[in-house]
């Protein structure tokens, strides 16, 4: 080292040394005499020099330029002469209608190389925009303030030998506004930075351009709005122009925009007529990070939904920059292992291949009713149930119609997670899902749905959990455009089984639009039904008043008032039973429709074979609080008394048994009464009237006729009284039975019966006896002649009365005599 600092000492004392010192010293001397010159120069010709440029710029131009001053930066740029232009404004011909200058400047600066001019070449070194504003417009009527420039006329002299070169840009506050009113497009962009040192090839030229801009528009069509509005845009662009292609084409890797990296190839076409733009953008972005960068149109729908991990993505847009509306847009996005988000739940494990576009049939232009969102391979888990859809599209996103396949295979008891277990508990059981769906959209939620497929359900426990019911089923619901077909239904709780098919019309519209007015058709087999326990089944008790409907349900609470909904729509069960039961009343051969809406039953038809006979009713039930009203309509053909009377536990008589009354009854009845939401009927609740008659009857020990026989007929055997056909009408009113007439002719004895029965207190029944044996007067064959010797003799009248414990009383006395001491 000190050899060589040697050396150097002896070098700078020789005289090549001071002969190359000097030179630079005068060389530097020479180029400062020469920019001093040109600064005396510049500021003694200033006017001359003002009024030159602006006289040669509005030559070239269809319009006025303006230029408040111009000035000479000494040493900036050197050994290249700086010009600085200051308060700049260029103004089309037609600036009068639209009122907007195509380029204000607070100050230019041009630094321009001294050595190339003076081979006549004008290089521009640099040029700088300070506090600028390119403004680019045209109008509603397609008036435009960019065409500026006049066309240079056609000559046959050769080009001049003189050639503009600019070697950098370098923008500084400089706003650019591209605004295309007829074709409702508009850019904003305010770029803090811009620098760019370009290099010129035989065919261009090509820079890399740094910029740091804050995008305030960059809207394609202003009625859905701007992509990536109000973001901030840094990075380095290779940019390159082709002179053949006569296009721009721009190249980035990890283009910041907003929070988020890009990598992007575009290219711009820049033909008077249509300019092709063609961009693809290539990212790892979050779902919603993506959505903000789109414009507000598209981020309303995005918005709706969530994807939490990052995702792959792609972008291509491309169109003509002066057509009108949307360019052409596709985006690509493959989603491994994610979570979705969307209004009606969260979907996990979710993996699928998605594309948004809006050019979805070629000819139909680039638009929302000809866009498209196209799902394939979707896989996921909703609250626990795997889903499958191998393809599916979103059609026209003005009215939005979902099309595609969807598929799952699950344990029932998952269900539990989708719609709660305020209903329904399911515990055990496996689903299969196989479904073709067509649904409208609305507002981002399902409306209107068509969908064909199948949901077959296997061995599920269910627990109803209002009636604390169990059962184990087995169903298959089967939809199909005309209906819901509801297949293969088997329920079993202790000794009710039934099998159940069915259908429902319109379902697929009226479940969402309208589910309390859709028609349940159900045909219902059982070898064995406890009609009581069934009722309890089908019967639901009111919870308050109904609930309005808020703006916004969560899925499950919407789920659960939709149950409530569908539990009040119309059912029609056709009942075929081959054994019932009703309380203590068996039947076989049981055949009825019951129509059930909102907790009103009407029976249309039904028909039992029980107690020997058939029995035929109409009825309705209509609920009053936690109780039903009952009229109903009876046809009773020749059923055993005693088997009748026990059937409905002797209605409740406690003064003679079922055994004690032998004989076929055939009656109409037209009664209400109340019964409870189980079947159960309520005291003292029956009114109506009941038109019987009775064949081939017999009082067995009958006790109220024992005690009267017991002293009035000694020699008879009143234990066993066979009597003819007899009829009669009775009218009830809760515990009271109003006989209006009961004649009895028997081989014993006659009697005839009026006044009031009570099941309680209150009992006053008139006895007429004739004492006259009718054994001889059966023999009378001509009935009006037997009726005539019926009363002939002796007649008691006796009053029968409450007595002790349920028993009656009786007592000498006349009905008609007792009422009128009770009236005194």
């Amino acid at each position: 080292m000190s050899e060589f600092l040697q050396k150097a000492k002896v070098f700078f004392k020789t005289k090549i040394f001071r002969i190359i010192k000097i030179s630079l010293l005068s060389l530097l001397g020479l180029l400062l005499a020469l920019f001093i010159g040109f600064r005396i120069y510049f500021e003694q010709n200033k006017d001359s020099i003002m009024v030159d440029i602006n006289k040669k710029i509005n030559e070239n131009i269809s319009g006025h330029a303006s230029i408040g001053n111009v000035g000479y930066k000494f040493l900036i740029g050197f050994p290249n002469f700086t010009l600085v232009l200051n308060k700049v404004e260029l103004q089309d011909s037609l600036y009068a209608i639209h009122k907007r200058s195509v380029l204000t400047a607070g100050e230019i600066e041009v630094r321009l190389n001294v050595l190339s001019l003076l081979k006549k070449k004008i290089n521009i070194e640099k040029v700088v925009l300070i506090d600028t504003k390119i403004d680019l417009y045209i109008d509603k009527n397609g008036v435009s303030n960019s065409n500026i420039f006049k066309p240079k006329p056609k000559t046959n002299k050769p080009k001049s030998n003189t050639e503009t070169e600019i070697g950098e840009v370098d923008f500084k506050n400089v706003v650019f506004i591209s605004q295309n009113v007829q074709r409702n497009k508009s850019f904003h962009f305010e770029v803090a930075s811009l620098k760019s040192k370009i290099d010129y090839t035989d065919d261009g030229f090509q820079t890399d351009l740094f910029l740091d801009v804050f995008a305030k528009s960059m809207a394609f069509n202003t009625k859905h709005g701007s992509f990536i509005k109000d973001k901030r845009v840094k990075g380095k662009l290779a940019v390159q122009f082709s002179k053949v292609k006569n296009r721009i084409d721009v190249v980035t890797e990890d283009l910041g925009i907003g929070e988020d990296d890009f990598d992007i190839k575009a290219s711009f076409g820049l033909e008077k007529e249509h300019p092709i733009m063609n961009i693809n953008i290539k990212t790892t972005i979050l779902w919603l990070n993506a959505a903000h960068l789109l414009d507000p149109h598209l981020f309303k729908i995005l918005n709706h939904f969530n994807i939490t991990k990052p995702l792959d993505a792609q972008c291509s847009i491309i169109g003509d920059m002066n057509a009108e509306g949307d360019p052409e847009i596709i985006v690509d996005a493959q989603i491994k292992d994610n979570l979705l988000v969307t209004p009606d739940g969260t979907v996990t494990d979710c993996n699928f291949s998605g594309r948004y576009i809006n050019n979805f049939k070629n000819g139909l232009g680039n638009n929302d009713a000809n866009s498209a969102v196209i799902v394939k391979n979707f896989t996921g888990n909703y609250n626990g149930i795997p889903i499958s859809i191998p393809a599916a599209a979103i059609n026209n996103l003005e009215k939005p119609i979902a099309t595609g396949n969807l598929h799952s295979k699950f344990e029932v008891e998952k269900l539990g997670n989708v719609l709660g277990d305020d209903v329904f508990k399911f515990n055990s059981g496996t689903a299969t899902v196989d479904f073709k769906f067509n649904v409208n959209i609305v507002a981002l939620r399902i409306s209107k749905p068509h969908f064909t497929g199948k949901v077959d359900i296997r061995n599920a426990n269910m627990l109803y959990k209002s009636k604390n019911l169990t059962f184990q089923t087995n169903i298959l619901l089967d939809f199909t455009d005309e209906a819901l077909f509801i297949r293969n239904i088997k329920y079993q709780r202790d000794k009710n089984i039934v099998f159940l098919d069915g259908k429902i019309g319109n379902f697929l519209n009226l479940y969402y639009d309208d589910p309390e007015n859709m028609v349940a058709v159900l045909n219902l087999k059982s070898p064995f039904m406890d009609v009581k326990k069934m009722l309890a089944t089908l019967a639901y008790k009111e919870k308050g008043a109904a609930v309005k409907e808020p703006k916004k349900v969560t899925t499950k609470a919407d789920a659960k008032k939709r149950i409530a909904l569908v539990q009040k729509c119309q059912v029609v069960l056709n009942l075929n039973l081959d054994k019932m039961v009703y309380s203590n009343l068996a039947a076989k051969n049981a055949k009825i429709v019951i129509v059930a809406k909102n907790r009103h039953f009407f029976i249309k038809q039904g028909a039992i074979e029980s107690c020997g006979g058939k029995i035929t009713f109409a009825s309705q039930l209509i609920p009053q609080g936690n109780l039903f009203d009952v009229k109903t309509n009876v046809n009773i053909t020749t059923v055993n008394i005693p088997q009748f009377l026990t059937s409905f536990k002797n209605f409740g008589i406690k003064s003679f048994e079922p055994k004690n009354i032998n004989g076929n009854l055939s009656a109409k009845a037209n009664l209400s009464i109340k019964m409870t939401p189980n079947g159960d009927l309520v005291d003292d609740s029956a009114k109506g009237n009941l038109n019987y008659d009775i064949k081939n009857g017999s009082l067995n020990n009958f006790k109220p006729i024992m005690k009267v026989g017991k002293f009035a007929f000694p020699n008879r055997d009143v234990k066993h009284i066979v009597f003819n056909d007899l009829s009669g009408r009775l009218n009830m009113n809760g515990s009271l039975v109003n006989i209006d007439y009961f004649k009895v002719s028997s081989n014993v004895l006659n009697f005839d019966v009026e006044g009031i029965y009570s099941f309680k207190k209150g009992t006053k029944l008139g006895l007429i006896i004739p004492l006259r044996n009718p054994e001889e007067d059966l023999k009378i064959k001509n009935l009006k002649e037997r009726e005539a010797k019926r009363y002939k003799g002796i007649v008691v009248r006796l009053l029968i009365v409450d007595g002790k414990d349920g028993e009656m009383k009786i007592k000498l006395g006349s009905l008609a005599n007792d009422n009128k001491k009770s009236k005194t």
